[in-house]
């Protein structure tokens, strides 16, 4: 089995162990709470983006140094090689880490890279690195945003935007994304997870997504499964983290097969293993069959993995 994620934030990967060890050492509110893990993990369906984002905020905060952050790139790359995957694509908002720990958002960059490059190199797993713009901070940011990526944009193999999808529309950022486009990354889009297909439109019209982010609403517009089959965008599914943001109402009614019978490229993806308490052999053992996906769909899944690859060496 190949195993490629290719949707997976920095931040809903900082292992428990590790936040709550910080956080006695920083005094952190998470060192003195009945149950830090409840805080930081989903343990059903929450109804909603906005909540399952608050168990993925919950622990950046704790970590205060660039130490800490090259730290938490080691830590990711290495539970994904222990996982035993075989390429994977990191994603990060340098400005949110900013907005959480006061560092500068550029020496975040570095440090995360260095975590990541390192981890890399021990662990053999190949890793390329994607940078997320915060469109809670409103699209006059996005400009600043983009710029502070395309410094250290050697680092990177694609731009994103995420948060909270509903309230900020995508459009709004068609300037910086276009700044991203010229200087030659790739663009995927977090859209159609917490909003309908009309986000999808706007990612892939208005930011040129060659990829999008969860898109599950999609499947509500036959005319966007069509361009999106046509056009071999792919969507990175993510089935457990769904059922957590109440996108899809469980493992047997979510949309993956009915994407997959429209003809749309889907990748098998985890978004965030911490938050999620998951791994992506485990949703291929357990999620992928709950969802009703065959032997058949997995290799497909797999296939359209590889060739979505920002980055896969011999690609």
């Amino acid at each position: 089995m190949s195993l490629i994620d290719l949707h997976r934030h920095l931040e809903g990967t900082l292992r428990v162990s590790t936040t709550v060890e910080l956080a006695h050492r920083y005094g952190h509110p998470l060192a003195t709470a009945d149950d830090p893990e409840d805080l930081l993990v989903a343990r059903g369906p929450l109804g909603g983006l906005i909540p399952y984002l608050a168990k993925v905020d919950a622990a950046p905060s704790a970590f205060q140094t660039l130490d800490d952050w090259q730290r938490a790139a080691r830590e990711c790359v290495r539970d994904a090689a222990d996982d035993g995957l075989d390429y994977l694509e990191v994603r990060f908002s340098p400005a949110f880490i900013a907005q959480e720990t006061g560092l500068a958002p550029e020496a975040v960059i570095d440090a995360v890279a260095d975590g990541v490059h390192a981890a890399s190199r021990e662990s053999g797993l190949p890793v390329a690195l994607i940078g997320i713009l915060l469109r809670d901070l409103g699209p006059e940011q996005g400009t600043a945003q983009m710029k502070t990526l395309l410094t250290r944009q050697d680092l990177f193999c694609a731009v994103d935007i995420a948060g909270n999808e509903a309230g900020v529309p995508a459009a709004e950022f068609a300037d910086p994304f276009r700044l991203a486009r010229d200087a030659g990354l790739h663009v995927t889009v977090h859209a159609g997870e917490a909003a309908g297909p009309y986000s999808v439109w706007d990612a892939v019209r208005h930011l040129g997504a060659e990829r999008i982010g969860h898109g599950i609403h999609a499947v509500e517009d036959p005319a966007l499964l069509e361009h999106l089959a046509e056009h071999r965008i792919t969507l990175e599914v993510c089935l457990t983290s769904n059922l957590h943001t109440s996108g899809a109402p469980s493992y047997a009614e979510h949309p993956v097969r009915r994407l997959l019978a429209a003809g749309v490229p889907v990748a098998l993806c985890t978004d965030d293993p911490r938050t999620s308490a998951i791994t992506l052999s485990g949703e291929y053992r357990d999620a992928a069959p709950r969802a009703g996906l065959s032997s058949s769909d997995v290799e497909l899944i797999q296939d359209h993995a590889r060739r979505a690859a920002f980055a896969l060496p011999g690609s």
